[in-house]
């Protein structure tokens, strides 16, 4: 949800673009054989290039910064959290710099063998350039998924709702992500 960060402020005559946004990954790593028992950590770091079709959907920015994340699994319930912080390190000098602190939740409970409810929002993201009061996105919602097989490949489906509990004023205050996972 949201314009992405580096974006020129959005005004009355902003027109809203389709197409892709920018691209954004995280590069994590962990010492082999090292997950034993429930927890496991992994670190690294996270690249947004400015691959976006738009002035509202691409940053103009590439950024860098450093990525996390940990799991846990017991029985049924699985969570995983990666957090990374993005800055811009290069771009179009009439945009924004980005500074971005993102944490990506993902939290399931298997229900059944096909079946689990889940939490996997965009993401709670602080874009600490923005004013007090319009910098931070909090989601809560959620939603199920349904595991199946497309051919001989494990994959996913999941339909979830979010309320932006915490957003800026303009922000997008209702969520609704449909995800297809295909496992390669």
């Amino acid at each position: 949800p949201g314009y992405p960060p580096g974006n020129p402020e959005p005004g009355p005559d902003t027109v809203a673009d389709t197409g892709i946004n920018d691209l954004l990954t995280a590069f994590l790593f962990s010492r082999k054989r090292s997950h034993h028992g429930p927890h496991h950590f992994g670190y690294g770091f996270a690249a947004q290039l400015p691959t976006g079709d738009g002035d509202t959907l691409s940053s103009g920015k590439y950024s860098l910064g450093p990525a996390a994340e940990y799991e846990y699994s017991k029985g049924r319930f699985y969570l995983a959290l990666v957090a990374l912080q993005l800055w811009s390190v290069a771009g179009d000098s009439d945009r924004k710099d980005v500074s971005m602190l993102m944490i990506k939740p993902m939290i399931t409970y298997d229900l059944s063998e096909k079946w689990k409810l889940v939490y996997m929002p965009y993401g709670i993201s602080v874009y600490w350039n923005k004013p007090a009061g319009e910098r931070v996105y909090f989601p809560l919602g959620g939603g199920v998924q349904r595991q199946f097989k497309l051919g001989s490949r494990p994959s996913a489906f999941s339909m979830q709702l979010f309320k932006n509990v915490v957003r800026p004023d303009s922000g997008a205050e209702y969520d609704l992500r449909f995800m297809l996972e295909v496992n390669f």
